[in-house]
Parts: structure tokens; sequence; C-alpha cells
């Protein structure tokens, strides 16, 4: 099987080498340049997209695929996926942990000419698993589940979130005390929010402390890791929008985005790594060659 990390011409085919005609050729040629031109697109903008917690529990406790596609963290997702060379993407199933994204004319396909009858999106795969892992801090596994270039009508893909990672971005101090059997300082509203989604997520059962909760609580909760504060990457773009709505003229808009920027600029923000003890850095080392959580947790009373 032709490796579909290559482009055509530079698979390596047992005996002589095909006859290739110099349309094949250019053709060729001009794939691996787009593949280039990706692949550094992604070298240069994935360091500047990292985003909080914050940003990361809103989309993590979104129950439905339209409340997900209504926050921020999604929209951005999906653009800077289509400004990278990544196409159309969009979410089209939706489980607790589990998202299935579709993209339709998917332009990496067309990195792969002369490759038919396999799926050969790993430029896409190998982006949605960085950025889930290394923007996010999710933990997760990434699958082309169907491909254009196999005959799929779209190019799909599947990831699939560990748990006990899901669980330690998603969980506040409020969420915990609420597993905890403590009323959080929240009104009524917002604390049938907070018990929707944990029992969504199967850490409460019928208003109470279900197996997963308790034995998370009891030992996964010590992973302890200090969350860092810091702004999301649209930040700018949602203030260059909001002066846009507000200014009735050009120059008066322009003014007030030029400014927003050389401050922006000039602030020079390092986004900060989490502050991780090394018996959590075990226990995430753990996690990552566990293929359960009910598995981890049997490692970790073993461990006891």
């Amino acid at each position: 099987m032709t490796d579909p990390g290559l482009p055509p011409f530079m698979s390596a085919p047992g005996g002589d080498a095909p006859p290739m005609s110099n349309s094949s050729f250019g053709q060729s040629m001009g794939a691996f340049g787009a593949m280039l031109k990706l692949q550094q697109n992604i070298s240069d903008r994935f360091p500047k997209a990292k985003v909080p917690w914050s940003g990361t529990r809103e989309f993590l406790k979104a129950s439905t695929i339209e409340l997900i596609r209504s926050t921020s963290l999604y929209r951005f997702h999906m653009d800077f996926f289509r400004e990278i060379g990544l196409g159309n993407m969009q979410l089209i199933s939706y489980a607790p942990m589990h998202y299935i994204y579709a993209v339709p004319n998917n332009p990496v396909c067309n990195f792969y000419p002369a490759l038919n009858n396999q799926k050969v999106c790993v430029a896409t795969t190998d982006a949605l698993h960085r950025f889930f892992r290394e923007e996010l801090e999710l933990e997760c596994s990434v699958e082309e589940i169907e491909c254009i270039k196999n005959g799929n009508e779209v190019c799909k893909f599947k990831v699939d979130l560990q748990p006990i990672s899901a669980y330690q971005v998603m969980l506040d101090e409020y969420d915990k005390m609420i597993l905890s059997g403590v009323r959080p300082p929240v009104d009524d509203n917002e604390l049938r929010d907070r018990v929707r989604a944990l029992t969504v997520y199967k850490l409460l059962e019928n208003g109470r402390l279900s197996e997963i909760g308790n034995a998370y609580m009891q030992f996964a909760s010590s992973m302890k890791v200090e969350e860092k504060i810091f702004d999301p990457p649209w930040k700018l773009k949602e203030k260059l929008s909001s002066i846009a709505d507000t200014h009735s003229t050009f120059g008066g808009a322009f003014g007030a985005m030029t400014k927003t920027i050389q401050e922006q600029q000039s602030e020079k923000p390092v986004t900060p790594e989490p502050v991780v003890s090394e018996e959590t850095k075990q226990l995430q080392e753990e996690a990552k060659k566990t293929d359960s959580f009910a598995e981890l947790l049997a490692k970790m009373k073993k461990n006891q």
C-alpha cells in the first residue's frame, strides 16, 4: 500500500519506475507544494492557539450539538482550521467525550491526486490530535473514519477524549463541591445546569454520586494541577468585532482597532503552562497507557 504520508511521486514501488507524464508530475509537484504550505501554516499558527481551561470547560459542558456550536471555542476552532487550510470542518455528531467532525470537499484530499480507495487525510488527523492535546490539554485519540478518496461523500474524523483528562479540565471548584455533597454559592438555575452536566458525564446518578464519580473523587482528584488564567486566543477578534459594531464611521472604527492591536502586541503575553506535581505527572502518563477509566482506577488502587 502506498504510504499516504508521501506524495505519489515519492512512493517506492518495486521494479522499474513507472512512466510519468509531464502533466502528472506537475500535478504532484503542485500538491506537494500545497502540503508543505499547510504544514508551515500549522507550525506558525498552533503555538498561538493555546486555550484557557475556562474556554474548554464551556465546550465540554455543552450537552447538545447546537450548544457546542454556540461556544467561543468551537467557533474559534472551526475558523482556525479553515484559515490554516484544512477546509470547512463542522461537528456532525456528539456524545460526552466523543465528537465526529466532517469536512466536505476536503482540500487535503487534493494533496494526493494519484491515490484512491484509501483514507489519506493524515494532516487533518494529526492537526485535530495536536489541537485537542496541546491547545486544550485533553488527551485523546483521533481517527479518520471516512474519506472522499475512499469513495465517501465527505471526510469524517472521530475524536475520543480520555476521561481522566476531560474531568480534570472540566471540573471547577464548584463542581467538586457538588460531588462532595456541598452546595456551592450559586443560584438555583446555575446549580441545576451544573448537576445536569455532571449527570451527563456520569459523575452523578439520580442526584447522588455515581460509582464513577466516587472513584474520581477518591483517586483521580488527587491529581493536583494549578489552573492558569490567561486570555483566550479569540479575545482580540471579539474586541475588534465589538469596536466595529459600536462605531458609526470607518475612520473611528479603524483608529480604535489600530490602538487595540498595538496594545495587544505591546503586552506580548506568554501563555503559562500549568504547574503539575510529580505524582500528577505519573498519573497522567499512566492514563495515556490505559484503555479504560476502570482499568486506570484499578492500577491506582494497587499502587496505594
